[in-house]
């Protein structure tokens, strides 16, 4: 019987388990953080989050990022955008 067991642990494919993870594609109000080695934090903000009228871009990243991480001063941000140009997002580097 341990023989039968053993057998079909090891010798079932893979693919019959279906165990990959599956990918949630972030909520479009939701911040994602990482830290940086440096002490600081790298923030992955949605385009979605800043209103359209808003012309100085790092007041609009420092107004949606206040209410999840305080009082912070970017370092620097950058675009993050598909394969076909579009925008998505930005990549906020801050620190306390």
């Amino acid at each position: 019987m341990v023989t039968v067991i053993l057998a079909f642990i090891f010798l079932t494919p893979r693919s019959v388990f279906k165990d990959s993870p599956n990918y949630r594609p972030p909520h479009p109000n939701e911040i994602v953080a990482t830290a940086d080695g440096s002490g600081a934090f790298v923030y992955e903000v949605s385009a979605s989050m800043l209103s359209a009228n808003e012309s100085n871009i790092q007041a609009a990243l420092k107004h949606a990022l206040q209410p999840v991480t305080g009082n912070v001063e970017i370092t620097r941000y950058e675009e993050v955008r598909t394969s076909t140009g579009k925008l998505t997002g930005y990549r906020v580097w801050a620190h306390r």
